[in-house]
């Protein structure tokens, strides 16, 4: 009995969030080309006007490097946070232990982060005046995106 009873909340509740998720997503059914339009407002992601190839040459290096940094970053992190839910959800949870895990995960946030503003001074360093402009505007609109998807999800 129990466990029908389980089976049907269990069935219902994944109905539930199968709609609300549906909800969530106003463009699905549509075509992949109109969900970029809807996620990428005008002007968002333009090219880097009249890069020549010794730019090219040089900024791929620096993105080469970071992507080899940040898989090893993302790896830890991900490490960390499996130890931090194995920690909080011991029987006894050391507070100390946890308190240590979280300020390790802090540490290389912070670091994570130092590494990409550095990475992004170094490609802003190989362009002209007007480059730097049209590369600064695409930060600001992936920074705009991002806090955007963070309050839609604070909402929910």
């Amino acid at each position: 009995m129990k466990t029908n009873i389980l089976m049907a909340i269990a069935i219902v509740t994944g109905m539930a969030v199968n709609a609300q998720s549906q909800k969530v997503q106003p463009w699905s059914g549509k075509n992949p080309k109109e969900v970029r339009q809807v996620a990428r407002p005008e002007g968002f992601n333009l090219p880097v006007p009249g890069l020549d190839d010794k730019q090219r040459e040089e900024i791929g290096k620096i993105r080469t490097e970071q992507v080899k940094e940040r898989t090893q970053t993302r790896n830890l992190l991900e490490e960390k946070r499996a130890k931090l839910e194995v920690l909080q959800t011991a029987d006894k949870p050391d507070m100390k232990e946890i308190g240590r895990v979280i300020d390790e995960i802090a540490a290389v946030q912070a670091k994570e982060m130092k590494a990409k503003a550095a990475d992004r001074q170094k490609i802003r360093s190989l362009l002209t005046e007007e480059q730097r402009i049209y590369f600064d505007a695409q930060g600001a609109g992936r920074d705009r995106m991002r806090a955007g998807r963070k309050a839609t999800i604070k909402n929910d």
